[in-house]
């Protein structure tokens, strides 16, 4: 920017001091027979020679009052914490700050006071000029100002002024948004971290409110912002190895509105990125925030490096190639870990329950819980006949059959499913109060899927009235036989393991009821002993012959 262009009709300029501090801030001075120009990095102020009330010449301390304030809270933290020490190197600060002074001038207005610091020597005569352009005193009315200028500087002066940093509180936005994400994916194992959650949210807001002020207040003063760290840092290393820095704009005009394309591939990026959420949030799926995210990039980094356009053709070749590698850098991860949340289950198909089979098996419960966004999941099926027929009438002992489905993202080693498999079966033992008396069998066989089970029976005695859980039970009767079945394999393609536990009743005495009076129900179970001609292991074998039929599958993540 030429300063001439901001002086009026007959208005010339004097002198420029350069080297200042203006407010604490580096920058020149520039004095015209009618006004003052203050210019930093950031601003330029003028204002009329006849408005100054007074002027004045002083000492001030170098560093600024916040130094004495943090170092006041030092010597406070060293006497409480008894460090000498630190108090004394504070103490010599603190006095060091008062010693360390700088020449300043300082101009007063009606409503402001400016303050110019130099350590040049260049205030004295400053202080004169301004003198000499306008006789200034106390009160207004004892100066006037001068029409005509002695001298007049025909050299073109530039005046860079540098916007506010854009790049900064948006970075700072985008690091929040990041860290709430992350929490808001980390309460998906567990209901926790939802205060976090809410103060990143919050910071992103404050610090998208910052960024959109900088952006405004520069788009209305017709500023460029200044360059953040990064950008500083890539153009210290090409001036270093003597590139040719060259401003990644280009844009192009569409219906009569300029587009900078690498402004238009940040919009872009991030509607994906919102929409992606959005998906990814209804569904309680991360499939879609990983594609949106791998979609996102590809669009940025095009936006990159079109941007880029003009440059020679090694240039463009080399941007290409690193926007590139940055692009793949973030897709190969995220198209590796999309089928580790592909949604995945195993159930007993409904062509072998009662509703088209006729056997009397049903699905009594089932629940099915998920974490990670889909990374893990737990299913708990409860199939069960309650040896009763269509008519009501008595068809065989009730059996029940538990199965466990674990989706699990990693490879699980061959001795895990049978330590899981005894751990089932000594929960199960305890909460259905039975007692195992001996393993019958163990072996393996394969699922109709094709699939290596293991499996173990064992036979046993019921210690109480009923079987299930307390919700749904069946009434059998105390010391009952029964037989009790444990079963696992896994489905690495779904990484699914599955864990099936069958109990059957295989025969029951048939005298002693339950009276609820438990000495008397003792009594007879005492005085006659459980029959021998009972046994009906129809049921049992049908659940035998079910378990292999369980279906493993995946899921459609968006279903």
């Amino acid at each position: 920017m030429d300063l001439r262009e901001q002086l009026l009709p007959n208005e010339k300029l004097l002198t420029e001091y350069t080297n200042l501090f203006i407010e604490n801030k580096k920058g020149n001075a520039y004095l015209t027979n009618r006004r003052i120009f203050l210019s930093t990095k950031n601003n330029l102020w003028n204002f009329n020679t006849d408005d100054i009330r007074y002027m004045g010449r002083m000492n001030k301390p170098r560093f600024s009052w916040i130094w004495q304030v943090l170092i006041s809270l030092m010597i406070l933290y060293s006497i409480l914490g008894g460090h000498t020490l630190l108090f004394l190197i504070c103490i010599i600060l603190s006095a060091a700050r008062q010693y360390l002074k700088i020449d300043s001038l300082e101009i007063g207005l009606e409503n402001k006071k400016w303050t110019i610091a130099d350590d040049n020597e260049q205030l004295d005569e400053m202080m004169l000029q301004i003198q000499t352009n306008q006789v200034t005193g106390l009160e207004r009315s004892e100066g006037k100002p001068i029409v005509d200028a002695e001298e007049e500087l025909e050299s073109k002066i530039e005046i860079n002024i540098l916007g506010e940093n854009e790049s900064g509180p948006l970075r700072s936005a985008w690091l929040s948004l990041s860290f709430a994400f992350l929490f808001y994916y980390l309460n998906s194992f567990r209901d926790s971290g939802s205060v976090w959650l809410f103060v990143l949210l919050i910071s992103a807001l404050c610090s998208y409110i910052i960024y959109k002020d900088r952006r405004n207040t520069n788009t209305l003063r017709k500023v460029e912002p200044e360059d953040g760290a990064i950008r500083k840092c890539w153009y210290f290393i090409l001036t270093k190895l003597k590139i040719e820095i060259i401003r990644a704009n280009y844009s192009f005009r569409l219906n009569n509105k300029q587009l900078e394309v690498r402004n238009l591939g940040y919009i872009l990026s991030s509607i994906v990125l919102l929409l992606a959420f959005t998906v990814t949030h209804i569904n309680s799926n991360l499939i879609p925030m990983l594609f949106g995210i791998s979609l996102a990039t590809t669009i940025y980094m095009i936006g990159r490096c079109l941007a880029g356009i003009p440059r020679s053709r090694n240039r463009m070749i080399a941007r290409t190639f690193a926007c590139t590698l940055v692009a793949i850098c973030v897709i190969m991860p995220c198209l590796t870990f999309a089928p580790l949340y592909v949604p995945a289950n195993a159930v007993l198909p409904s062509n072998f329950l009662d509703g088209e089979n006729g056997n009397g098996w049903k699905k009594s419960y089932s629940q099915v819980d998920e974490y990670g966004l889909g990374l893990a999941s737990t299913s708990i099926y409860l199939y069960a006949d309650d040896a009763k027929d269509n008519e009501g009438n008595e068809d065989g002992y009730p059996a029940i059959l538990f199965v466990i489905v674990l989706k699990v993202p990693f490879e699980i080693d061959e001795t895990v499913p049978l330590d899981i498999l005894n751990d089932q079966f000594q929960k199960m033992a305890i909460e259905q109060d039975i007692e195992l008396d001996s393993e019958l069998e163990s072996g393996k066989r394969k699922t109709s899927q094709g699939y290596d089970t293991e499996y173990v029976i064992y036979n046993g005695t019921t210690k109480t009235e009923k079987i299930g859980t307390e919700d749904i039970n069946y009434k059998v009767t105390k010391g009952s036989e029964s037989k009790y079945i444990g079963e696992v394999w896994k489905a690495p393609e779904y990484n699914l393991l599955v864990v099936s536990m069958g109990i059957g009743i295989i025969s029951s005495e048939t005298v002693n009821e339950d009276t609820g009076i438990e000495p008397i129900d003792d009594l007879v179970d005492n005085l006659i002993p459980n029959p021998t001609d009972t046994t009906d292991e129809k049921n049992w074998n049908e659940m035998i012959d079910l378990i292999p039929e369980i279906y493993c599958y995946e899921e459609d993540w968006n279903a």
